[in-house]
């Protein structure tokens, strides 16, 4: 864990870093109420989770300006969250658990993600994506159907 949380604060200002940080403690309270993430991987959150997301961040910033970036089934909100707190712009989450939503928008509070929540089934959305991302949502098949 030390090294990819070591990796991620190189590459990211200390105020980017610090709210990172605090979405891990937002998880961790609400991962002992709801469940975010499977237990078995806490141990290894950074890896797992924060640098697993973060890797795409060069990705989705490269054609970045004012697209709109849609993460599917957002769930603990990897790895959406992480790319708005990093600096994505125009970042849509959706997902239909509403303890999860509400979590969603406690961290973009508190992280001043800006993060847009919303609490819908994915095909109820209406929104036009420039880019998305998903992660542990539903095999390609059905997710590329899905956002077609």
């Amino acid at each position: 864990m030390a090294q990819a949380k070591e990796q991620i604060k190189s590459q990211v200002s200390r105020e980017t870093f610090e709210r990172l940080e605090n979405y891990e403690k937002l998880l961790r309270q609400w991962q002992e109420r709801i469940n975010l993430v499977s237990a078995s991987t806490l141990p290894d959150l950074w890896n797992r989770h924060f640098m697993d997301s973060f890797q795409l961040l060069n990705h989705v910033l490269a054609g970045v300006s004012r697209e709109t970036c849609v993460d599917l089934g957002s769930g603990a909100g990897f790895p959406g969250m992480v790319l708005a707190i990093a600096g994505v712009a125009n970042m849509n989450l959706i997902e239909s658990d509403q303890r999860k939503c509400a979590f969603l928008r406690e961290v973009s509070r508190e992280t001043s993600a800006g993060a847009m929540i919303h609490n819908q089934r994915i095909e109820s959305v209406n929104l036009r994506a420039d880019i998305i991302t998903s992660r542990a949502f539903a095999d390609l098949a059905k997710t590329l159907e899905i956002s077609a």
